[in-house]
């Protein structure tokens, strides 16, 4: 394959976030069409009940777009750490750090805490420091300089 038709074929690709967006933006334009036809006149009731009904489909829809998008990422993830899947902290720090900004080592633990129901400073700092060895996590600059901030290194396209 040449690499014009490897570029062109790339460009087509529409990622799931960029789906999302189109949905929810068709999602709100049929909203605001199907009040807008509320309050044109109740004899259209046809064409507002047409609305609703493609409204909901799209909401469906987009529902499962962001199903879909959760479970590639987690995918995406097992694939990458497979081997920390048997360590639920790492895992889960993983998982966190995957889904949000940078965050310091106490609110690192809260959201495992969240996750799991225990994790202690010092368990999470311990991973943390694992991670960092095999470069998986990295410290970054954050909105608090008297904290340290971490973010999962991400993968190389």
């Amino acid at each position: 394959m040449t690499r014009e038709k490897k570029t062109s074929e790339k460009d087509n690709e529409i990622s799931i976030e960029e789906m999302q967006e189109r949905l929810d933006e068709i999602s709100n334009r049929l909203a605001r069409v199907e009040k807008l036809m509320e309050k044109m006149s109740p004899g259209i009731e046809e064409v507002s009940e047409s609305a609703r009904v493609i409204r909901e489909g799209f909401e469906f829809y987009d529902g499962m777009v962001r199903l879909m998008s959760k479970f590639t990422k987690v995918q995406r993830l097992e694939s990458r750490f497979q081997d920390l899947k048997k360590d639920d902290i790492s895992w889960n720090i993983i998982k966190i750090l995957d889904e949000s900004r940078p965050l310091n080592i106490s609110q690192i633990t809260a959201a495992v805490r969240a996750e799991r129901g225990t994790a202690s400073r010092r368990i999470i700092r311990e991973r943390i420091k694992s991670l960092l060895k095999r470069k998986i996590v990295k410290a970054v600059e954050g909105d608090d300089d008297r904290a340290v901030y971490y973010t999962l290194v991400r993968e190389k396209q």
